[in-house]
């Protein structure tokens, strides 16, 4: 049981302890030891188990080799010493007194006495006090409480963030206490991988699978990674930059008024035409920009690539790489006479397609204008 993160889901599994052989050990040996009721065993259950036990063999306890300490069975134990047994059949575990108690809590969950709701809850607290490495969910499947509730004491508790900022969860795998960064990271694989499955994409980003399913879902609909859907300045790609205030005519000025929330603001100043210009290169013997250079660019766009069609785009531009540019003049005479009847009509297709593209990209960028506040 030394790596902590796989025992608490594997190796803590109740069905492993089934295969130790029992043994019979006197009742005199054996000592109270995780004690997770705060009202101590309850006599009628024990009744019932003395009961059980005429016509039924009880399972035997499960107890910590330091010191034989009981770790679950304190009402069967209780139920054989007012039997007047002298032994009981015991599985011995070899383990610390945290893992006796993750072990405990385990067990009281799948027989047994259930556990009052307070006694569940002070469980979780020892449990997340002796495990503060292990993520809201790996604690609540041990304590039979809500990941809420868990976050709720871990909050209470003022409980440090593990080294690293990782914690480890129910399949023991240790990933980021901010879910964001893992969120990001998944979208960042899926938009380089968008054929991969989502389990590989899972395994490669260190992200569980079902939270790449709802990033995966919500990179088709056009939104953002993180939960809230927006983007932090932070996450802000670096080629794009915050657009600085630039200052309008003063001649003319809106009216200043109370907000909606009734606070007065300042007055707004608007532009002084109702058509904004487009924007103009500050240098116009600048050449234009090449199509290579923009399909890089834009591949680090957020907006096309955490889309399905936009990373169709950023497919298809890759494969429209090659521009002909000045050296078409010399592909016509590498194209021969028996081949220019074939070649020149597809030419001319892929021509009017283009031009037919730029008309629809010009179009959709006029009604942007139009619809947009700003004019951009």
């Amino acid at each position: 049981m030394e790596n902590v993160g796989a025992s608490a889901h594997s190796e803590f599994d109740l069905r492993n302890f089934e295969e130790i052989p029992a043994r019979e050990v006197p009742l005199s040996a054996l000592s109270p030891g995780v004690s997770l009721r705060q009202g101590g065993t309850d006599p009628a259950h024990v009744r019932l188990l003395v009961d059980a036990a005429d016509s039924a063999e009880l399972p035997p306890l499960l107890v910590q080799v330091d010191g034989c300490r009981v770790i679950d069975g304190l009402h069967r134990l209780e139920a054989a010493r007012l039997m007047g047994a002298e032994s009981i059949q015991v599985r011995f575990l070899d383990c610390s007194n945290s893992e006796a108690l993750v072990i405990a809590m385990k067990a009281n969950g799948t027989h047994g006495l259930p556990l009052s709701r307070a006694d569940r809850v002070a469980g979780a607290q020892r449990v997340l006090n002796s495990h503060p490495d292990w993520s809201d969910r790996a604690i609540a499947g041990v304590t039979g409480l809500s990941a809420k509730t868990i976050a709720s004491l871990r909050e209470r508790s003022a409980i440090a963030t593990p080294l690293g900022g990782k914690r480890i969860g129910q399949d023991g795998r240790r990933r980021p206490v901010d879910a964001g960064e893992g969120r990001r990271r998944a979208a960042e694989y899926i938009a380089a991988h968008p054929d991969a499955p989502l389990r590989q994409v899972a395994k490669a980003t260190d992200v569980s699978l079902g939270t790449v399913h709802d990033v995966s879902a919500r990179l088709r609909r056009g939104e953002g990674p993180e939960r809230n859907g927006r983007r932090t300045p932070a996450a802000r790609p670096q080629h794009v930059r915050p657009v600085q205030s630039v200052p309008a005519p003063a001649d003319v000025t809106a009216p200043a008024g109370p907000d909606t929330d009734g606070v007065r603001r300042a007055p707004l100043r608007v532009a002084g035409s109702a058509e904004a210009a487009p924007p103009q290169r500050r240098n116009h013997s600048e050449p234009a920009p090449t199509w290579a250079a923009v399909a890089a660019k834009m591949a680090t766009d957020p907006a096309i690539r955490y889309t399905a069609d936009g990373r169709e785009l950023l497919r298809w531009m890759q494969s429209q790489t090659t521009e002909p540019g000045e050296d078409w003049r010399r592909l016509v005479d590498a194209v021969p006479p028996h081949w220019l009847g074939v070649v020149a009509p597809i030419a001319e297709h892929i021509g009017k397609e283009w031009c037919l593209l730029a008309e629809r990209l010009k179009a959709r960028q006029d009604l942007c204008r139009t619809l947009s506040p700003s004019g951009t």
